[in-house]
């Protein structure tokens, strides 16, 4: 989700019987509806529900107070407060009850991870599915579930899967546990909720020409061929503004079925600056799943290196490779032909304004970046719909194993709120489509996951030129088989659902 056209990371509980857990109703919270205090709302949700396909058959649709929506993420800020951002029945869950998770096998009872206290991102998606629901004030019934990390990911399934909610969005995504092929044990989780017929609508992610992509090729000296050029051993970004706060991960193609399942295959990560100093190294030593991991150990094919209050790079336009770098080093284990690698970079810094310009410009270009292949966990998953945008900083694929994903795309994810805010981001693309499920599920409840994906198969391609700020193909290249979303009419969808499929 990007404010005011600034890019920012997303970067994703209270329990009755079955599953009791410590929540927080909002509506002790909230003076009666006659009398509820102003707050920022959307301000143009009819063009939007417009935009979407929401025609008037669809307008103030009987039951939609009885679907139940369960979204994930890592922060719900200001709720609580006394604010009606969300319907009163509203129900927030940042602790789960340690019966439950002891009962379910979900992790060490003790074991929390709070929300951040300032993060947003949650309650906006909350409030953007909402809106285009309608609005009403008895509906849906919404649960705000922590998903910070694996864990509470796993917990938030359970939750959602026992209170049969009847979606589920995760506008987030996680830079590991898995190998870019729907598979490994984050969508693991997911397939618990699809498998109990929820349909789950995912984000696709920021990630946009912010990933490198290729083999693990080894080098006489131990380090990897990453590209072609003067240095082949490394991979080249520049960051633009000083104090900017860069991260770089590395993954490589050995994530198991199971969580922490351990590696024999290690790698390492440096980054260097433009004089070729070092500034950061992940150097953790890959161990296998059944050794209890050390200070410097991880089970997890993956480095990671954080650089804080990063020095912008200048630009020398004689010298391409003056800039920073990356290198990755084979430390031990046997890789194959068929293995792959990842690196992301991000910042948390964006885009800035520079002097005399009357536009923003990235703050960090990763040059080296593979264009494709852009996805994590969930948003790779075959039964969950994935959803962008056509901006450039929106993750597409294909996936590892080659399919297309996002399946669908909005033209135009931009939010307008009441109190002069603007996002935009495959996180609200991902929110609008799933009010619009909302919607659909109220008017016909059959309504599964494998629904879902066909009517995303529905609409029309999307031709490549759409998207915003990637390389030119040629004129006779095939579409990338994206698909624009369309709203079914009310008799399409409900032949879709007698049909059972």
């Amino acid at each position: 989700m990007r404010w005011r056209a600034i890019a920012c990371l997303l970067l994703l509980v209270a329990f009755d019987r079955p599953g009791r857990g410590q929540s927080v109703g909002l509506d002790s919270e909230l003076s009666s509806p006659g009398h509820r205090p102003p707050v920022a709302r959307m301000a143009d949700v009819p063009a939007v529900r417009k935009r979407l396909g929401l025609t008037a058959v669809y307008d103030g649709i009987a039951g939609i107070d009885s679907v139940k929506v369960a979204v994930l993420d890592y922060g719900f800020a200001g709720l609580g407060q006394g604010r009606p951002y969300l319907p009163a029945s509203a129900e927030v869950v940042e602790h789960y009850d340690p019966a439950f998770v002891q009962r379910n096998g979900l992790g060490d009872p003790d074991f929390r991870t709070p929300f951040d206290p300032s993060n947003r991102h949650g309650r906006v998606m909350a409030q953007i599915l909402w809106s285009v629901t309608g609005s009403n004030p008895k509906g849906p019934k919404f649960y705000l579930l922590n998903a910070s990390g694996p864990t509470m990911l796993r917990r938030a399934v359970r939750f959602a899967i026992e209170h049969q909610v009847d979606l589920i969005l995760f506008s987030g995504s996680f830079e590991g546990g898995g190998n870019g092929d729907g598979r490994g044990p984050i969508n693991r989780v997911i397939a618990e909720a699809t498998a109990a017929g929820i349909p789950w609508i995912n984000a696709a992610g920021n990630s946009g020409r912010k990933v490198f992509n290729g083999p693990v090729r080894i080098l006489k000296d131990g380090f990897l061929r990453l590209r072609d050029g003067s240095d082949v051993a490394s991979l080249r970004f520049r960051n633009r503004v000083d104090e900017n706060k860069v991260s770089v991960t590395l993954t490589w193609s050995d994530y198991r079925e199971e969580e922490d399942a351990g590696t024999d295959k290690d790698l390492d990560l440096y980054v260097e600056d433009p004089s070729g100093r070092p500034v950061g190294a992940g150097e953790k030593r890959q161990v296998p799943g059944s050794r209890v991991p050390g200070p410097d150990e991880t089970r997890n094919p993956r480095e990671r290196v954080v650089l804080d209050a990063l020095p912008a790079s200048p630009e020398v336009l004689t010298d391409p490779d003056y800039c920073y770098r990356i290198r990755i080093r084979a430390k031990r284990g046997r890789f194959l032909a068929t293995d792959r690698l990842r690196v992301l970079v991000t910042a948390s810094r964006e885009s800035y304004l520079p002097p005399g310009g009357d536009s923003p410009r990235e703050a960090l270009v990763f040059l080296d970046a593979s264009g494709e292949e852009e996805l994590y966990p969930p948003a790779d998953n075959p039964l969950v719909l994935t959803v962008g945008d056509t901006d450039m900083s929106s993750s597409i694929g294909p996936t590892t194993d080659r399919r297309v994903k996002p399946d669908v795309i909005l033209a135009d994810s931009r939010a307008f709120f009441t109190d002069g805010e603007v996002s935009a981001g495959s996180s609200n693309a991902a929110a609008y489509v799933a009010g619009v499920v909302a919607v659909l599920k109220a008017a016909a409840p059959g309504l599964r996951p494998s629904h879902l994906l066909r009517i995303a198969q529905q609409g029309p391609i999307v031709p490549y030129s759409a998207l915003v700020g990637r390389p030119t193909r040629p004129a006779n290249s095939p579409p990338p088989g994206f698909h624009y979303w369309q709203t079914p009419t009310r008799a399409k969808l409900a032949e879709l659902v007698r049909e059972k499929r």
